[in-house]
């Protein structure tokens, strides 16, 4: 079975120490996460070294992003695509993982739990707001918290979470307590959604002079396949589906032993049988720290407040062109042009409230401030330059400023609007033609 492998794989393999760093070097603390310790550990009560976030320590294949910016920048991906409002870090350590999160829009609550209290009392300055926060509140509530606990242990206050992370944490848990892992996130937590990472050891015959596991706390580390052995009979037990997915690249002709990190994204059906009665295990965790942070609650309806952030972004775009055309003879010659929905739904502050083109066509039409062209793709302006500052200004007679401008992100998608327009002046409809750098 899958426990014999790695019962066997530890006995075979040298445990690289702290002491043996020589060509293995492992990486400053500040750098590093704190390893989550299982509670059955003998060793629970010492400090062992970090997992090596960047495994470009090891030397050989170098990573661009660093290879743990983008197990981080993955799950922050998958967070985009799930939109969950409830999300648990099982082995948070450090709370990299929270802090990188942190401004994604959809949560409400952001959960680090590990089992190292100390860690988690060092670092409950990560998780309060910053002035921006302040500045730009949130249009909903939100909280991140931190709890002491053991991944193996349940906890009836998070049953209800949407998504479950543990980011290079299971090859840190003796075969016991991965075990009750499993029963505790995936019999009683129940997400919609669980995302687990572990080095792919396939992979480790990249690192030059390597011997044993990529970490000395390790229990044990997987190959693709054994990978697949455990989480696939997980998924039918506990009514899951399955995929599996590689971060980090193999360099060229090293494309056979697959990526540096394996992850395995786990997401739960949905049945109509699926009834089962609600067992009440108790709250063991404690609760460290917690940050509650400011929002702003519109009165508006929705479709209003999506006609206000787009005529925001309107008067923006006419003062603009306004200014450019004193350098640009052929701007200033187009006395009316479009903005296509899709453009203006390009910049942060509209997509945040707005998810698609319909619903953006939707708000605009009932206006009397905004015009569309007859297809209704697009907004049509038109300059009168005895009177363009009266007009740009009635035209947001009723505009807030942006109640969620991101001056960054939408000064760029300007700076490409533009560039665009002074490209080809003769085209009433502004195409970009580079969607990506819009992002």
């Amino acid at each position: 079975g899958i426990w014999r492998i790695i019962q066997r794989r530890q006995h075979l393999s040298v445990s690289r120490k702290m002491d043996d760093a020589g060509d293995h070097p492992m990486p400053d603390k500040a750098e590093e996460p704190q390893d989550i310790t299982s509670p059955e550990s003998p060793d629970s009560n010492v400090t062992v070294p970090g997992t090596v976030e960047d495994e470009e320590e090891f030397g050989g294949p170098v990573f661009s992003p660093p290879l743990y910016r983008q197990r981080y920048q993955t799950v922050a991906d998958l967070v985009k695509k799930y939109r969950p409002k409830r999300l648990v870090d099982f082995g948070c350590a450090e709370g990299k993982l929270i802090k990188f999160l942190k401004p994604e829009e959809s949560l409400e609550q952001l959960i680090g739990i590990d089992i190292e209290g100390e860690v988690l009392d060092s670092i409950r300055g990560i998780i309060k707001p910053l002035l921006s926060d302040y500045v730009q509140p949130r249009p909903h509530p939100f909280t991140v918290s931190l709890y002491q606990g053991s991944i193996a242990e349940c906890d009836d206050r998070f049953r209800a979470c949407d998504m479950v992370t543990c980011v290079e944490v299971i090859e840190h848990l003796d075969p016991p307590v991965l075990d009750a892992m499993l029963s505790n996130v995936f019999g009683h937590m129940r997400p919609s959604v669980v995302v687990v990472t572990t080095p792919n050891a396939e992979f480790n015959v990249l690192f030059p002079n390597f011997q044993g596991f990529r970490n000395s706390d390790h229990r044990f580390e997987w190959t693709r396949q054994e990978f697949q052995e455990w989480a696939e009979p997980v998924a039918h037990q506990f009514n899951y589906n399955v995929t599996f997915h590689g971060i980090g690249a193999a360099p060229e002709g090293s494309e056979h032993l697959g990526c540096c990190t394996q992850m395995a994204i786990f997401e739960r059906l949905q049945t109509s049988d699926e009834q089962n009665p609600v067992v009440l295990l108790g709250t063991p965790y404690r609760l460290i720290a917690e940050a509650v942070f400011p929002y702003r609650q519109s009165t508006l309806s929705k479709e209003q407040q999506i006609l206000q952030e787009a005529q925001y972004y309107i008067r923006q775009i006419l003062q603009q062109r306004s200014q450019s055309e004193d350098s640009s003879e052929d701007v200033a010659a187009l006395e009316e042009f479009s903005i296509p929905l899709d453009v203006l739904l390009k910049f942060q502050g509209l997509k945040r409230i707005c998810p698609d083109v319909e619903s953006l066509r939707f708000a605009l039409v009932g206006s009397d401030s905004v015009r569309l062209n007859q297809e209704k793709s697009a907004v049509v302006c038109c300059i009168d330059k005895a009177d363009e500052e009266e007009d740009c200004s009635s035209l947001m007679s009723d505009s807030s400023g942006g109640m969620f401008d991101d001056a960054e992100d939408d000064n760029t998608c300007m700076q490409h609007y533009f560039d665009n327009l002074r490209t080809d002046t003769r085209e009433s409809v502004l195409s970009m033609t580079y969607e990506e750098d819009w992002v």
